[in-house]
């Protein structure tokens, strides 16, 4: 039994050990030392225990480390994780969490990352990246001997809170061996926890903003010794999104490190590796020559629908696949708000849950991980931020709703399902302008793609109830404008214009398919449109393209095309009068300049006008009563006085503290009475409690009349009088007592003192 204890107690204390043979002050030694001095026998038999320990593990480091130096062969064939040349207690965390053989990302480069070459590895969605750089991670630290006293060993960055949760679990359970600290850090969590315990860690999985967050406050965040750092999806990371931020984590970080970079599309702009400061990376890319860039067994169909449509489709969608896990994706945080409630009270066959940026981070914990329980009958309603990296298990199908920025979002946002050699299937939703430019995108990347039609018969229009339902209430009402107003502005500020053309959206008809009566307006794309018109009528350039009274120019710009009919300026001319000859033609064309200008004081906005009505030169005299003293328009002659207004300021202002002087003593003055009446009623409560200083205040009526007898009969019939313990009672004596104390009140106080030691006797 002792033996098992002392064993026990080394392998917890081991990396102490490995502090003593290195000549350093540990916990170990008081231990001993107070060990030896109570129980010198059982000291001894730890001491060998503990060397045997320490000798094993130097064995099994020094092993490692020639089978490194021999580079181990990468050409050996490699089926399952006992032909890496990994610790033994990786080798169990594997073994214990269901990792037996490794995929195709993991065996090309496990084997560079633990030699410390910089990697850059791009694999297919589900292929178990993670896997990929959390075993090198844990080698490297493990023959380095690394402990808490040695710092931060590595560094994991992920985009997404989410994500950095999934790597965090994932490196627990295989390094559940080891005796590094793992750390999270990511938004929405206790900040002054995380500060206290970062010192102390060796690995640390987080997100971008929270990180570079302690690095400006946290004095005790030392990188110092820093010796690998992961990018997991690299390409999000790097992008203008999180260009500042990693940028300024990178300044902070040694120069001479190990730099790991994955993700599904990964980067190959010269500039973005050269701010990570990549030395020779080993490229692995092993999907690269494969003819689908998608996993194989996922099937991907699109589906063309209208706008004002785009509800009706999915709700008839999630009415005829009740028992289905799915996940929709939408483009903006208030969609996912307002469709999840409408759906919600619409009572759908599946459970509906919510996942945006927005929401609060354990909210966000619970919804991930409920989802990930369910396997059958739960829909997610998500943003792109559950598109990248997560591992949500057997999903079935996957709903774009809205269209993906670009090839590289479809490819994360269809990866959530069919992973891991798995199947399922992707359901890509197109507008009709949206069709050819996405598709020529998905071919040219390798992506197979085929259209599906919709049965009509099978779908359930919710429009009657969504509006009964905006009508009932008023914050559903706004959710909706909301989500109107957010999608719009998505489409605005998307790069591509070829997919994303805004003036070819019907607003109306979008706005009526949410449940709205009326269009909510979109200042921000007004504003817009406002800039562009007003660059398009003041542009003398011949090729530029105005519509005014049926005239058209062409140009080739893009941009200008793009506006075409949403920015058609209507006028009250027909235009069939203007080519109705040359000569006619001709004179509209020398009267254009006149209705642009007409045009452009049309469009002046109410603020310029007010502003234009304002005459800063020009003096109006008011009486008292408020009423200009010159009704005609004529300057008056008569000028303001200041120093009499001056005078009738500072009087005024006297009278005003003399007013509020006048209240403040008034209040005194009450409260002042309130306490006065108070302090008279208190002394009477204590009169009334210790005896009444008049005749007429007493009341005697409570006192037994002295003429009458009261008692009680016995058996014999007899009258029996009250007795006390000192004998029968005498009332006559008692009033006789209560008149001589009512007559002392005048008395003097010997008389007093007299008279009280008559009453004792």
């Amino acid at each position: 039994m002792s033996n098992t204890k002392y064993v026990n107690f080394a392998r917890r204390n081991k990396c102490n050990v490995f502090k003593v043979n290195n000549n350093r002050i540990s916990k170990h030694d008081a231990i001993g030392d107070a060990n030896e001095k109570c129980f010198p026998h059982k000291t001894k038999l730890k001491r060998s225990i503990m060397h045997i320990t320490v000798t094993e593990e130097e064995e099994e480091i020094q092993m490692l480390r020639r089978r490194y130096n021999d580079k181990f062969s990468v050409s050996k064939v490699i089926e399952t994780f006992q032909d890496f040349p990994l610790s033994k207690k990786t080798l169990a965390g594997l073994a214990e969490a269901d990792f037996t053989r490794p995929t195709v990302i993991q065996r090309e480069s496990i084997l560079p990352a633990i030699f410390g070459k910089d990697i850059l590895a791009a694999a297919k969605t589900g292929s178990g990246k993670t896997l990929a750089f959390i075993i090198p991670i844990l080698e490297r630290l493990f023959v380095e001997k690394w402990t808490r006293m040695d710092g931060l060993g590595a560094l994991i960055i992920t985009p997404t809170r989410e994500l950095a949760v999934q790597i965090y679990e994932t490196m627990t359970q295989v390094g559940r061996h080891h005796d590094f600290t793992i750390g999270l850090l990511i938004g929405g969590q206790n900040l002054k926890y995380e500060r206290n315990r970062l010192h102390n860690l060796n690995i640390i999985i987080g997100t971008p903003g929270r990180l570079l967050q302690h690095m400006d406050q946290n004095p005790l965040f030392d990188t110092t010794n820093l010796k690998i750092l992961v990018l997991d999806e690299a390409d999000r990371c790097l992008d203008m999104g999180f260009s500042a931020t990693m940028d300024s984590i990178i300044e902070n970080l040694p120069e001479v490190r190990q730099t790991v970079l994955f993700s599904a599309t990964q980067t190959n702009s010269v500039r973005d590796l050269a701010r990570v400061k990549l030395v020779n990376p080993v490229q692995i890319a092993p999907h690269e020559h494969e003819q689908i860039a998608t996993p194989a067994k996922l099937q991907q169909s699109y589906v063309v629908v209208d706008l004002a449509n785009k509800l009706t489709m999915l709700w008839s969608f999630l009415q005829t696949h009740p028992k289905q896990k799915v996940i929709v994706f939408f483009s903006t945080c208030k969609q996912v708000k307002y469709f999840y409630q409408v759906f919600k009270k619409l009572r759908p066959t599946s459970l509906l849950l919510p996942l945006y940026g927005g929401m609060n981070q354990e909210k966000r914990n619970k919804i991930y991980g409920d989802f990930c329980k369910k396997k059958t009958n739960v829909c997610l309603l998500a943003t792109d931020v559950a598109s990248r990296g997560l591992d949500f298990p057997k999903v079935n199908w996957v709903v774009q709703i809205d269209c993906p920025e670009d090839v590289a979002q479809y490819i994360h946002r269809a990866g959530r399902t069919a992973r891991l050699n798995t199947s399922g299937e992707n359901l890509l939703v197109l507008l009709p302008h949206e069709v050819d430019p996405m598709l020529d995108s998905l071919e040219k990347n390798k992506i197979p793609i085929k259209q599906i039609k919709i049965d009509e018969r099978q779908l359930f229009s919710p429009l009657l109830k969504i509006q009964s339902l905006l009508a009932q209430s008023p914050e559903l009402k706004e959710s909706a404008k909301r989500a109107f107003v957010a999608y719009i502005k998505s489409i605005a500020l998307m790069k591509n214009k070829e997919v994303f053309q805004l003036h070819n959206l019907n607003l109306d008809e979008f706005a009526n398919s949410l449940g709205l009566s009326n269009t909510p307006r979109v200042r921000f794309v007004s504003r817009t449109l406002e800039r562009k018109r007003s660059k398009i009528l003041n542009t003398s350039d011949s090729e530029s393209k105005i519509k005014i009274t049926g005239i058209e120019t062409k140009d080739s710009s893009d941009e200008e095309q793009d506006l075409d009919d949403f920015l058609r300026i209507k006028h009250i001319h027909n235009s069939s009068h203007c080519f109705a000859s040359d000569d006619l033609q001709a004179s509209n064309v020398t009267t254009e300049s006149e209705d642009v200008k007409k045009i452009q004081k049309k469009r002046i906005s109410k603020v310029k006008l007010v502003k234009k009505s304002l005459h800063m030169s020009k003096r109006i005299v008011f009486d008292e009563d408020g009423a200009p003293v010159n009704t005609n328009g004529e300057q008056s002659n008569k000028f303001y006085d200041f120093k009499d207004a001056r005078f009738r300021l500072e009087q005024q202002d006297a009278d005003d503290k003399k007013r509020y002087k006048a209240l403040k003593k008034a209040k005194r003055m009450i409260i002042k009475e309130k306490e006065r009446k108070r302090q008279v009623d208190d002394s009477c409560v204590l009169a009334d409690d210790f005896g009444s200083e008049s005749e007429n205040s007493v009341s005697l009526d409570w006192l037994p009349d002295p003429d009458k007898v009261y008692g009680k009969r016995n058996h014999n019939g007899k009258q029996v009088d009250y007795k006390h313990a000192s004998g029968s009672y005498d009332f006559k004596d008692t009033v006789k007592r209560i008149r001589v104390l009512q007559n002392a009140q005048a008395l003097s106080l010997n008389d007093t003192e007299q008279l009280a030691i008559n009453l004792l006797k």
